[in-house]
């Protein structure tokens, strides 16, 4: 399939995203006013998008980043009540409905805490060119060696090596929506996979090649003769769309995903134990 395809989707999704964008930031900014310092959304949905591959709605994030003033106390998001929690959530929907009365989707956010994220010893502060900075403002961060970078991907893709043994069992009995579950477990390992190949084998810098859209990935994921994991890499983000063209109802859809994101992990998983 072409990858022009969805072209006029892909225009009002970027619409919706923006809109997303924009009211999490006010009820952020409103609800812990005075707490925070910086806020900033980063990943594909600030991409630029140059084919359908590159921003698949609903199974693509929307990810918000929020530091708080002080980095010792709880984290204000988890301390939260959960009535107030919920509350929230349905006022992101209201407003999202009032202010995109003729939406593609509701863009699926995920809001994390940096006072969280900064404990996580593989967690990599982006650039500032590799962010749209929503509110305050972000210092830049020294930058980490390539090779620390190259280290940390390698052993993401080689970890996910027990997830890989027990696939096959996770979905053979599923149907339906029960695989919606099972294929967030899968996605969010599938789009930095190639990445983390290729930073491997290129010799430009690892945030370079981290910045790169899908559709970039693929054309040099092709450059260095590896055809048919660009193949089902695009063809992963293609049933992506077809799946939500189906309004996640077409069991099939979901059954392409898996084999095109199995190949995708496995590929890869093979070609780094050369390196």
């Amino acid at each position: 399939m072409k990858l022009s395809v969805y072209t006029t989707e892909l225009n009002t999704a970027r619409k919706d995203v923006k809109t997303c964008l924009k009211i999490w930031t006010e009820i952020l900014t409103e609800v812990f006013s005075g707490q925070i310092e910086v806020i900033y959304a980063k990943g594909s949905a600030i991409k630029p998008w140059e084919s359908a591959i590159d921003y698949v709605p609903i199974m693509s994030d929307v990810d918000i980043h929020v530091q708080f003033v002080n980095t010792n106390s709880k984290d204000p998001i988890r301390s939260l009540p959960l009535e107030k929690a919920l509350g929230l959530s349905e006022k992101y929907e209201t407003l999202f409905s009032r202010r995109r009365p003729d939406p593609i989707h509701l863009p699926r956010t995920q809001i994390v805490s940096l006072n969280r994220l900064v404990h996580d010893p593989s967690f990599i502060f982006p650039r500032v060119e590799d962010i749209v900075l929503l509110y305050g403002w972000y210092d830049p961060h020294e930058e980490v060696p390539a090779d620390s970078i190259r280290k940390i991907d390698k052993e993401k893709v080689l970890s996910d090596i027990l997830y890989l043994e027990m696939v096959t069992e996770s979905v053979f009995d599923r149907t339906g929506l029960d695989f919606w579950s099972m294929l967030r477990r899968i996605n969010w390992r599938i789009s930095p996979a190639p990445v983390r190949l290729l930073t491997q084998i290129l010799s430009i810098s690892p945030y370079e090649i981290w910045n790169w859209s899908r559709t970039k990935i693929v054309r040099e994921l092709i450059n260095q003769d590896f055809p048919l994991l660009a193949q089902s890499y695009q063809d992963y983000y293609i049933s992506g769309w077809k799946l939500f063209v189906s309004d996640f109802l077409e069991s099939h859809y979901y059954r392409e995903l898996f084999s095109h994101g199995f190949t995708i992990l496995t590929s890869i998983k093979s070609i780094l134990k050369s390196f």
